[in-house]
């Protein structure tokens, strides 16, 4: 599970998910209306559209992060508009902050990192569903980076080391604990800080961390601003094709709009197959994320599922009670809603 760098061949990793809770960037200041599209907050009423939908005015609430690039693209190619949904792109500076608006209405779906979308399921704080699987990640878009000369080529070399995971509990620290257990490694062996993304390389080069956890677009700036590399695979083996954040929406909005929600699904599906071309996806991270159209073109990107997968979701609940101290048993199947056909 080593390799000449963290998770990522030699260029970059770790995403995105994003792990624990989301990464705060550009689009984290507009209150009222979208930054994204412009338009102003969602049409509480949402009149039914002439396709029969329950309410076709919907608001998203969006990351500046890899997962929320294909709603940015339904956008863009009128994916949405062909359902007979006019969208509301809302940023988030971190998914949980989702929950409130999507519990008193202000918000229709959002996207959130799975860790935070179970741990609130399994402490009965949120009543919701996952309808869309957004983004998964990759031995490159999702990796532990550290300085060239820091030493650390395997995952022994992190006992006793100081490593950045974002906040605790987060996917980034279940990844890491994860891969010292399957290398023969105790996952409590090293010392695990809570930095956020955008600060680990900083903190790396001043000596306050060892090595961190790192997602695009900071991996990719971590690497050509501070020199840092991956050094350490922490999505490969048990943790491989990790899923990371899903779009998720209140059960007693699914239960009394089901043909919205499946529009909005249909419309996600060719959405998330565009988002595989790197010249369709750079063009919106480069919005998403704030960084220069030449540097999205540089960056790690993730998988896109087209369908929901119960089975790999479960996958997420898995690692939490492994390694994240969740003890309900939740089972996945209950907690997605089926993806129609496009």
């Amino acid at each position: 599970m080593t390799m000449n760098a963290s998770a990522a061949t030699t260029r970059r990793a770790f995403v995105r998910l994003a792990l624990g809770a989301a990464v705060a960037g550009p689009l984290a200041a507009s209150a009222g209306c979208s930054v994204l599209n412009g338009s102003s907050g969602s049409n509480s009423s949402g009149a039914p559209s002439a396709a029969g939908l329950e309410k076709n005015k919907i608001t998203v609430g969006v990351l500046s992060s890899q997962g929320s690039a294909p709603s940015k693209l339904a956008e863009k190619s009128g994916y949405f508009t062909r359902e007979g949904l006019e969208v509301t792109l809302k940023p988030l500076a971190a998914g949980p902050q989702a929950f409130a608006p999507l519990q008193n209405g202000e918000m229709d779906f959002a996207v959130v990192n799975y860790v935070s979308f179970f741990q609130a399921v399994a402490q009965n704080t949120l009543d919701a569903k996952i309808v869309v699987d957004g983004n998964t990640a990759n031995e490159n878009s999702v990796v532990l980076v550290a300085k060239r000369d820091s030493g650390i080529v395997s995952a022994r070399d992190l006992i006793g080391k100081k490593i950045g995971i974002q906040q605790a509990g987060s996917i980034a620290e279940l990844l890491v604990r994860a891969t010292l257990k399957d290398n023969d490694v105790p996952p409590d062996s090293p010392h695990y800080l809570p930095i956020k993304f955008p600060d680990i390389p900083a903190a790396i080069v001043s000596g306050q961390l060892d090595a961190g956890v790192e997602v695009e677009p900071f991996l990719t700036r971590a690497e050509q601003k501070e020199g840092l590399v991956p050094v350490l695979k922490i999505v490969a083996g048990s943790t491989a094709n990790m899923p990371q954040t899903g779009y998720i929406a209140m059960t007693k909005f699914i239960d009394a709009n089901p043909k919205t929600v499946a529009a909005f699904q249909r419309a996600m599906i060719p959405a998330q197959t565009d988002a595989a071309d790197r010249a369709k996806l750079s063009d919106v991270l480069a919005d998403l994320t704030g960084v220069d159209q030449a540097t999205a073109a540089l960056l790690n990107i993730d998988t896109y599922p087209t369908s929901l997968n119960a089975t790999q979701l479960q996958r997420v609940i898995t690692l939490m009670q492994a390694y994240g101290g969740l003890e309900a048993q939740l089972d996945a199947t209950k907690l997605t809603v089926p993806t129609p056909q496009a």
